[in-house]
């Protein structure tokens, strides 16, 4: 069919009809994407054509349709935003309400895949404030397009991410109102709520209820589910199954260019190493994660990684490097991230200042230990905010032991009774707080 569409195109048969040679552009793009091929030069010509029939509409979309790709291929975020700003201006002279919607969404999106939540939370607001109900085409409103909903959808993982599930429970009664099961939409704030569930689960620790969820991201995303299985499994301490699933997703990623995926898989991939051939085998696959993150200016996932290096560093015997890695990222970590991301680098930091303090003078060591139990308990509100039971007795033990050796014998006894409730109430992982991020 390509073949053919291309042999037809550049025979001349269609230069003096613009529309039909729109048409034609389009029908090949979809055709090299379904292929699996590069379909930034027919864009770019679609792009041309449009620009010279004075077809600001088409245009835009193909613009739009540059910035999704330059995006995924890495290309910096003022170099993409710079053209959206650039469409956006002519969207507002014609008022062109459609393309605004999808513009701001699609900035949500950029902003959110390089890491800057703060600004994806922004550019959602300014979506949903719009206050426009007016009919687009065919009796469709404005909240009801696709733009919309993808806003919905980053706004209700945002929140999240910060542990705010009753914010998160309004949002999608609201989507699931908006964009009932049978409509075009619905998908997509389907399988975010099922995302959101899944991560709930898994922090919480109720691996039994993460497993009905993975089946049902499957169905409808099918790379999403294979990696949300592989992180089930390796939490049930089955690597093996883990490792293999692990493999066929990233082949599957590389083939289909997705980078974000790819990386994840990697950092997957390194705590499994961890936990079978040993942390030096890791560090490989650390680097190449970082390596990709930073080609692409993935900043969180850039973050993510030196953290995973900086937990490497610490088991290999050098804290003081580790601990370099986790204050140069903390500053992005407590900005941007996650709630658990937040807590992890506070944990991880602490854990650092504790093996610096072992080696340390006599009149340094009280000093730093004192440092490593505030650390310990900025984490540990992060944690409890996520009613993270696992981590908080992690964090319980540690805080039991440094005050031990600080001679604070209350604060120690009611760490220890906090561990201890914990620790009976939960069933036992097979990774102590000494072997796992």
């Amino acid at each position: 069919i390509i073949w053919y569409i291309t042999r037809i195109y550049n025979k001349g048969h269609i230069n003096k009809n613009k529309s039909l040679k729109k048409n034609f552009l389009n029908w090949l793009y979809t055709l090299e994407q379904l292929k699996g091929s590069d379909s930034v030069v027919l864009t770019e010509d679609s792009v041309k054509i449009a620009a010279h029939f004075c077809l600001p509409y088409l245009a835009s979309l193909g613009i739009q349709s540059l910035v999704k790709q330059g995006a995924k291929q890495g290309m910096p975020a003022n170099k993409l935003l710079d053209a959206l700003r650039g469409t956006d201006i002519m969207h507002w002279k014609q008022s062109l309400s459609e393309l605004i919607e999808i513009s701001l969404a699609q900035t949500t999106s950029i902003w959110r895949m390089y890491g800057k939540s703060t600004m994806a939370r922004q550019q959602a607001q300014l979506l949903l404030n719009m206050n426009s109900l007016e009919p687009v085409n065919f009796s469709v409103q404005q909240n009801n397009t696709e733009a919309f909903a993808v806003a919905l959808c980053h706004l209700a993982e945002l929140h999240a991410e910060q542990g705010l599930y009753a914010v998160v429970s309004d949002i999608m009664k609201h989507l699931k109102q908006q964009f009932p099961p049978h409509t075009q939409h619905a998908k997509l704030w389907m399988l975010c709520d099922l995302k959101i569930q899944f991560e709930k689960a898994m922090n919480d620790g109720k691996y039994h209820l993460a497993e009905p969820h993975v089946t049902a991201i499957s169905a409808l995303n099918s790379t999403e589910g294979l990696y949300r299985k592989a992180q089930l499994l390796k939490a049930l301490n089955q690597t093996s199954e883990a490792s293999k699933i692990l493999q066929q997703l990233q082949q599957q990623c590389e083939k289909s260019k997705n980078i974000e995926m790819t990386i994840r898989v990697m950092l997957a991939s390194a705590e499994l190493h961890w936990d079978s051939s040993g942390f030096a085998t890791a560090l490989p696959l650390l680097l190449q994660a970082l390596s990709l993150s930073r080609q692409h200016n993935l900043q969180s996932l850039t973050s993510e990684t030196l953290l995973h290096l900086a937990f490497t560093q610490l088991m290999l015997g050098i804290p003081e490097q580790a601990l370099v890695l986790v204050q140069d990222v903390l500053e992005s970590v407590l900005a941007h991230g996650s709630l658990i991301d937040k807590g992890r680098a506070l944990l991880l930091a602490a854990r650092c200042q504790m093996a610096l303090a072992g080696a340390a003078a006599q009149e340094h060591r009280l000093t730093a230990l004192e440092q490593a139990v505030h650390t310990l308990d900025e984490a540990v509100v992060y944690f409890s905010q996520l009613d993270c039971k696992e981590r908080m007795r992690d964090i319980h033990y540690l805080q039991a032991r440094l005050h031990h050796t600080l001679g604070n014998i209350a604060q120690r006894n009611k760490c220890s009774m906090l561990f201890r409730l914990l620790d009976q109430e939960l069933p036992s992982s097979g990774m102590t707080v000494v072997s796992h991020l």
